[in-house]
């Protein structure tokens, strides 16, 4: 029987490279660059949103503050169904301002506690803080003066809010008989640890009760 032989062809096995230490090296030093782009964004963007957070608080606040006092600025000198404006004691207008950066004033709410219904209100800068004062009576023969208007608090965390400004003016317009008061208010704030600041103003146009 034939054999057959079949001479063996051996195959040089393909050469092979790995990566050499430069190529190691760039490929290195680029990835920490990519880290460091994606790292910086990623602050950065962290920063942003917590500062944009910030500023939004402080105008919240402020922008609330204003309307409580508008609110009650609008009220004053009611006297419910009497028919004519009752003023702090002393006070010459409904609406007493003190060195521009106090007001005063009191109307009549019905239903308060203790049956104090003449709720008489002082909103006053004391430092870097905004405060309300309040003193209720129950008849309008006993109305304290502005500076007897006592039980002050703070309308803004201390902690985290100083008060910068405050200016208050009002004046009375007077036509065809009719008497309006322009209340103008302004108030500026800030968080000095972040060194975040806005400021907010209003004016309140109020027809006297007479």
């Amino acid at each position: 029987m034939a054999m057959m032989r079949v001479k063996a062809i051996a195959v040089a096995p393909s050469k092979q490279q790995g990566a050499s230490l430069i190529e190691l090296m760039v490929a290195a030093v680029i990835g920490v660059f990519a880290i460091s782009i994606i790292g910086s964004v990623f602050i950065t963007g962290q920063r942003i949103a917590k500062d944009k957070g910030i500023e939004l608080l402080l105008l919240q606040n402020l922008t609330s503050t204003m309307q409580v006092m508008k609110e009650d600025i609008q009220r004053a000198g009611y006297d419910g169904s009497n028919g004519h404006s009752i003023k702090l004691s002393g006070a010459s207008h409904t609406i007493q301002v003190s060195g521009g950066s106090a007001v005063g004033f009191v109307y009549y709410r019905e239903g308060s506690s203790s049956n104090k219904n003449y709720r008489n209100i002082v909103y006053q800068k004391k430092g870097t803080k905004l405060q309300i004062c309040e003193k209720g009576t129950q008849v309008s023969a006993g109305l304290p003066s502005f500076n007897e208007v006592t039980g002050c608090y703070s309308l803004f965390d201390d902690s985290l809010i100083e008060v910068d400004e405050l200016d208050i003016h009002s004046q009375v317009l007077e036509k065809n008989a009719i008497k309006t008061t322009l209340t103008e208010i302004s108030i500026a704030a800030s968080i000095p640890t972040a060194g975040v600041s806005k400021s907010i103003s209003v004016t309140v146009k109020q027809r006297n009760w007479q």
